[in-house]
């Protein structure tokens, strides 16, 4: 089982209500995309069945969960190519917590990617969670709670998960299998916000040379070599997250909004957060509206560059 950094309220909570035997029986986790909700799901789940509920690592139950073969515990999430989590497969998780325990007297489900199961998915759900069987225990991962429907919401225990400090975030990124090259730890760390999970893309040291190009370029929108702007679209924007590209661009672009004092008209202030707010949407915009990513990101920077542009001469 993968170590886990942060997240220390949930776990004693979880612990605490597991000892007093009134652990409710669903346990929605929520919160940013790569934050390690995920890892939190499989400790807790490690709790549950531990012979002594303290996820020791070395009981049978606790061997049998770190490799996968638990007969208590399903697993479900988003399938590789799938948009939607289906109804089919919420219905084999109530299937399978309608059994009795094989080595236990709980079934541990964990449900990852809640926030993708379609209207048929959810309301299948629902009566498993209006109904719950003795020993279930139902630990939902959910990355956009807004998308989940409010009878859902409403049945479960929330739990938010908030993104960790700077230290954990070092801490994660350093004791992957596949650790971000010591060369490229500020740089990640920088970038992950409290998320490690949004930046393991910087193992591949071409991203991380790419993301690094990509911070001198625009570390002067006014004044940045458009030309070389977009030729680095053109090599780069297939291969970089987009998320990172535009976490990069706001992280450089808030200094110059947050110090935009009174002196500066309104109206400038305003042009500047729109054009802010349009490059963060962008990567979303690519996908809801089918847009070309390159032009797309071009049309964003040029007009973050003509606001700041007006602001600075205003």
């Amino acid at each position: 089982m993968n170590q886990l950094y942060g997240h220390e309220t949930t776990r004693q909570r979880f612990t605490e209500s597991l000892a007093a035997g009134t652990l409710h029986h669903a346990w929605l986790l929520y919160g940013m995309k790569g934050i390690g909700k995920h890892t939190l799901a499989e400790q807790l789940a490690g709790f549950v069945m531990c012979d002594s509920q303290t996820a020791c690592g070395e009981c049978h139950g606790c061997k049998m969960l770190t490799a996968g073969s638990h007969p208590d515990v399903y697993r479900l999430g988003l399938l590789e190519g799938k948009r939607d989590l289906k109804i089919e497969q919420v219905r084999g998780v109530l299937s399978f917590l309608s059994l009795s325990g094989a080595e236990s007297g709980r079934r541990v489900v964990i449900l990852d990617d809640a926030e993708r199961m379609n209207n048929q998915a959810a309301n299948a759900l629902l009566k498993g969670l209006e109904e719950p069987s003795a020993g279930s225990v139902l630990l939902i991962v959910c990355s956009d709670l807004e998308r989940l429907p409010a009878t859902v919401r409403s049945r479960c225990m929330l739990q938010q998960c908030s993104p960790l400090s700077d230290a954990d975030v070092q801490a994660v990124l350093e004791q992957q299998e596949n650790p971000v090259q010591e060369r490229y730890l500020e740089l990640a760390v920088n970038l992950a916000d409290g998320c490690p999970g949004t930046v393991s893309c910087l193992q591949d040291e071409g991203i991380a040379r790419a993301l690094l190009e990509w911070r001198e370029l625009i570390a002067d929108p006014v004044s940045a070599d458009i030309g070389k702007i977009e030729n680095w679209i053109r090599l780069h924007v297939k291969t970089v997250p987009h998320l990172l590209i535009a976490r990069m661009l706001a992280q450089i672009i808030y200094p110059s909004l947050q110090n935009a004092c009174d002196t500066v008209a309104f109206e400038n202030r305003e042009a500047l957060q729109q054009a802010l707010h349009k490059c963060i949407r962008w990567p979303g915009d690519v996908v809801r509206h089918s847009l070309r990513a390159g032009p797309a990101l071009l049309a964003c920077i040029l007009q973050l560059r003509t606001s700041l542009r007006e602001m600075k001469t205003a």
